[in-house]
């Protein structure tokens, strides 16, 4: 046999173990991937796992972002998912924001008028924001407010509502669903309807 037909038979023989090869290593990818999707497809699938990872951030129609906060001027600690259960007026605002002193006695009579009615109004100071906890205090004792005053001290409540300007407020539904957000100045009025859309929409769902 000539060194032409050695050579033409190596590569032959190697072009025939290669695709071998290739068809073996396919094949076994291929198995190993239908396994992969079978097990991920027991484990919720992927509507399910996006579906989750979708239903929670700062905007109206996903699941609030529960947090942990110390109560102003106090030992405790609530958390979002405390007041779960009522129609939660969640308010963000700083002592140096014209627009939150103006809309503060509204959010006042307001938690004094629904305090019955399965209404819990939280405040939310951006103390990151603040010069010092004294002017903190001084709003507080300029408006004196019966319902708590969360102190976002770390500014990690801030980012997780992608707070761009405040206020902002929000109307959570019982089962910690958002129905509203806001931002910028509301009024005594604009709460009433805010709450009536939110009882409508959680009657409804």
């Amino acid at each position: 046999m000539t060194s032409r037909k050695l050579i033409t038979l190596f590569i032959l023989i190697a072009a025939i173990g290669t695709g071998s090869y290739i068809v073996n290593d396919h094949s076994q990818k291929q198995a190993a991937n239908e396994q992969r999707l079978q097990e991920y497809l027991e484990s919720g699938g992927i509507d399910e796992r996006q579906s989750e990872h979708e239903s929670t951030g700062p905007q109206a129609g996903a699941q609030a972002v529960d947090f942990r906060l110390p109560v102003f001027d106090t030992d405790d600690e609530k958390s979002l998912s405390d007041f779960q259960g009522d129609f939660v007026v969640m308010n963000f605002w700083a002592s140096w924001c014209p627009p939150c002193r103006e809309e503060m006695p509204d959010f006042i009579q307001f938690s004094e008028d629904y305090e019955n009615e399965d209404v819990q109004v939280v405040g939310v100071n951006m103390t990151t924001t603040e010069r010092n906890e004294d002017s903190v205090a001084q709003f507080i004792e300029d408006f004196p407010m019966p319902f708590p005053t969360l102190m976002d001290q770390d500014g990690d409540v801030y980012n997780s509502y992608q707070v761009m300007g405040i206020p902002i407020t929000y109307v959570i539904d019982p089962e910690g669903e958002i129905v509203i957000r806001r931002q910028g100045y509301v009024n005594y009025e604009l709460l009433k309807e805010f709450l009536a859309e939110a009882r409508e929409q959680y009657e409804q769902s």
